[in-house]
């Protein structure tokens, strides 16, 4: 499947920027790996993980949220109310 997608300015500098310290070669290449990175997120956000990056070092963590890992999130704790 084809498709066409309209970054901004911005958009497109940060897409250059990822692929660079990622060392991808392709648009299509950046697009499949934030795609696998978004659905592990989605996954354990539905089992309600927070998603974080860990300074191990430090003890310190920083949890990322989206708004889609958040939907994921409540889907996932209406479901559970639902079986409750």
């Amino acid at each position: 499947m084809a498709f066409k997608l309209d970054l901004s300015d911005t958009q497109e500098a940060l897409l250059e920027h990822i692929m660079r310290i990622c060392e991808l070669s392709s648009k299509k290449e950046a697009i499949e790996n934030a795609l696998t990175l978004l659905g592990w997120a989605a996954m354990e956000s539905a089992k309600g993980y927070s998603i974080a990056s860990v300074d191990d070092e430090r003890k310190r963590y920083n949890e990322i949220t989206t708004p889609a890992l958040q939907k994921a999130r409540m889907k996932s704790l209406l479901a559970k109310l639902a079986h409750a």
